[in-house]
C-alpha cells in the first residue's frame, strides 16, 4: 500500500460544510462532518437519500468542493491544490469505484485496467497481480460488453487499485449487480483492506453492503449523527435494526 505519509491517517475530514443553492433556497448537504479513516478500515457510510453521503464521497474525492472545513488525504488538505495539481494528486492518491462501472467499451478487461497509470517497468507485473488476485485472469482480454457486472466491477475495482492509492471510494458499488454478485463484491473490498491495509470507504443505503465493514458510519440531514460497529455475524437484518435504531433518535440524542 502506498505510505508516503505514515504519521498521518489516509483520511481526516474536519468540520466540513457544504451547501447548495435550488432556485432562492439554500440547502446544506454537509454539515460539520467529521471522520477519520486509518489504514486498513473499510468504512460504510450509510443514509436515506439526501442525508448527505454521497456528497461527502465527492467531496473526499475532490470533486465538490466544499464550503468550510477540511478534507485531508494522506495528509495532504485538498483545498489548498490547483486544479491541476488535484487531478493529478486524486490520479496517484484516490481510487474510483462507481455503480455504473464506467468501463470503456472498447477496451479489454486489461488495457482498462491500465488506463490511469503512468508507464513503468513494473506496471506489466502489477496489472499482472491484480488479475490474479481479483480472478480475472482468464478475462483479460475481453471487453466489457463480454463480462458479467460482477467481472464488470471488479474490473473496475482493479482499475482503482492500480496506481496504489491512499483510499478507495466506493459509490454505490453494488447497486448494478444481483445479490450474489453484489455479496462478492463486498468480500472482496473486506478482504482487500484486510490484505493490503488499505482503506476503504463505500457508500451505500444497502444493510447486505453494510454488514461487511469495520464501521458503519450514519448519516442524516448531512450530519454523521452516529456510528456503530457490525457484529461480524453477517446479518443484514441485525445491520438494518441498528441502523433504524439510530435513525430514530432524536437528533440532539445523536
Amino acid at each position: 500500500m502506498n505510505s508516503s505519509s505514515q504519521t498521518s491517517p489516509p483520511l481526516v475530514v474536519e468540520g466540513v460544510r457544504k451547501q447548495f443553492r435550488r432556485s432562492q433556497t439554500a440547502i446544506t448537504a454537509l454539515n460539520e462532518v467529521d471522520l477519520t479513516a486509518e489504514a486498513g478500515q473499510f468504512i460504510v457510510i450509510m443514509g436515506a437519500s439526501g442525508s448527505g453521503k454521497s456528497t461527502l464521497l465527492h467531496a473526499i474525492a475532490g470533486l465538490t468542493d466544499v464550503d468550510a472545513g477540511k478534507v485531508l488525504v494522506n495528509g495532504q488538505d485538498l483545498s489548498e491544490l490547483s486544479d491541476v495539481r488535484l487531478t493529478k494528486f486524486r490520479g496517484k492518491e484516490i481510487g474510483l469505484v462507481f455503480q455504473a462501472f464506467n468501463l470503456i467499451p472498447s477496451l479489454t478487461a486489461e488495457d482498462n485496467i491500465r488506463l490511469p497509470a503512468p508507464a513503468s517497468s513494473h506496471l506489466s507485473e502489477r496489472v499482472d497481480q491484480l488479475l490474479k488476485r481479483l480472478n480475472l485472469q482468464d478475462r483479460r482480454l475481453h471487453k466489457p460488453g463480454a463480462l458479467s457486472g460482477g467481472e464488470q466491477q471488479r474490473v473496475a475495482i482493479a482499475r482503482a487499485l492500480i496506481c496504489d492509492p491512499a483510499i478507495l471510494l466506493a459509490d454505490e458499488p453494488t447497486g448494478s449487480l444481483d445479490y450474489d454478485a453484489g455479496q462478492q463484491i463486498c468480500q472482496l473490498l473486506h478482504e482487500l483492506s484486510r490484505e493490503q491495509g488499505r482503506t476503504i470507504i463505500a457508500v451505500t443505503h444497502e444493510p447486505n453492503v453494510a454488514m461487511w465493514a469495520d464501521r458503519v458510519v450514519v448519516m442524516r440531514d448531512g450530519k454523521n449523527v452516529a456510528e456503530f460497529t457490525p457484529d461480524g455475524s453477517r446479518d443484514p437484518q441485525e445491520v438494518a435494526m441498528q441502523y433504524q435504531s439510530l435513525l430514530r433518535r432524536p437528533m440532539e440524542a445523536v
